[in-house]
Order: C-alpha cells, then structure tokens, then sequence
C-alpha cells in the first residue's frame, strides 16, 4: 500500500488547498518579495482553474497538494505542498520517487524550480538525482533525465 493517494479535487476542496498555498508557500514568498494575500489569492485561482492542482492524502486525512503540468514531452513538478504538521515524513521523497519512476520508464524528463532560500528541498531534490541547469534571482531550475 502506497504512503499516499493522489485525489481529483472538486469545488469543495478549494479553500483547503488555498490555505495550503498560502501555509505553505508564505514563509518563503514573504522573504523573497513580501507577502501580499489578494496577489497571492488570484495566483492560487489560476493554478486552481489550470486543473493541474491534485489532492494529496495520507495518514487518513488530507496533507497537501500535487501540481504537474505535462509539456512538450517534459514533465514539470509544479508544486509539492505539503502541510508543515505532515512534512518530514517522507511524503514528499515518495511522491517524486514514484513521479522518476512512472515517467522515467516512459522516457520523461522532469524539470522543477526550488526558491534558492528553501535550501532543505533543494537538497532532497538533489539527493533524489536532480541537477541545477539554471537560475533565477530567486529559484533554481532543476532537471533529472531519464536513464
């Protein structure tokens, strides 16, 4: 049995994941660029309404969400969220090793940006294979090819 279950969210849903943006990212946004709740509320209904947003639920509850976006033969981890009282316990290294897995096998790239400041992601990233091939002012751009 798997750590989580990836689940398509519904109208219902959308104030749970919202709040989960705004936990989840506002340490690091606030530092980088000031925190700023109705930019950051238009950001979420984008991402939102895009359908690439996806529940994730572990330990019988809800704990976060899954963004991917699917491109030109690449595959692009958007977001992993994960709610702070449920990080550190090894959701988000399953949820990517599975990702290496299902695309790798098809022959996928996976492309993902780290803030430079959330330096504890960038390293599980790396450790997982991924390598930086660009940055930003605020982010790294990191791919892992497929094998």
């Amino acid at each position: 049995m798997s750590l989580y279950e990836i689940v398509k969210p519904n109208l219902t849903d959308y104030e749970f994941l919202k709040n989960v943006h705004h936990i989840t990212l506002k340490p690091h946004v606030e530092k980088i660029w000031g925190w700023e709740e109705t930019r950051q509320d238009a950001f979420f209904k984008e991402d939102f309404e895009s359908g690439q947003i996806q529940l994730l639920r572990a330990f019988n509850q809800l704990v976060g969400y899954l963004q991917l976006n699917e491109e030109n033969g690449t595959l692009f981890i958007v977001n992993i969220l994960i709610l702070p009282e449920f990080q550190n316990r090894k959701l988000g290294s399953a949820i990517i090793k599975d990702l290496i897995v299902k695309y790798g096998a098809k022959g996928v790239p996976l492309k993902l940006g780290v803030f430079k400041i959330n330096t504890r992601a960038k390293c599980l990233y790396e450790a997982l294979g991924f390598k930086i091939d660009g940055e930003s002012e605020t982010h790294f751009s990191m791919s892992l090819l497929p094998e």
